[in-house]
């Protein structure tokens, strides 16, 4: 056993640290937000961005306290994909904010047949646990957000 050496300083004078010495994060705005899924793949065109199809932009993207809105346009009004893209964007974003933010989706009104139905699967949480738990639908994700982490930021 190391024999205990004696304190440089056995009676050390502790100082008050001001509260305004503690960085406050800064909060979360559209702009990160957007740069989080602006680089995600599209899955049939997957050299292609959601920004460089415009299925997401800045201007779409709503932030209210921990409420994020992000307003997909589906590049047809029959996209098969539509809620894939979706699906992508909200793991994007559940992975990357905080877990006290919420995140739901709108379509932009006039560009998907089915807006409704496909907003009502997005926000369900329970449907897209559900999704996530499916091997192959995961390697899709992934692979669509496989650039997310490179591009756009």
């Amino acid at each position: 056993m190391v024999a205990a050496r004696p304190l440089d300083n056995p009676n050390p004078t502790i100082f008050e640290v001001p509260k305004s010495s503690f960085r406050q994060p800064d909060p979360i705005d559209s702009q990160e937000v957007f740069d989080l899924i602006r680089s995600i793949s599209d899955p049939e065109f997957p050299l292609s961005s959601l920004e460089d199809l415009q299925v997401v932009s800045l201007d779409r993207v709503y932030i209210r306290g921990r409420n994020v809105t992000v307003e997909i346009r589906p590049t047809q009004p029959h996209c098969s994909s539509a809620s894939l893209i979706g699906l992508a964007i909200g793991v994007r974003l559940m992975r990357s904010l905080p877990p006290a933010f919420r995140v739901t989706f709108t379509v932009q009104e006039g560009s998907y047949i089915s807006a409704d139905a496909l907003c009502k699967q997005l926000n369900d949480k329970e449907r897209v646990a559900a999704a996530c738990e499916s091997p192959m639908l995961m390697r899709t994700l992934e692979s669509m957000l496989e650039n997310a982490y490179k591009r756009g930021t």
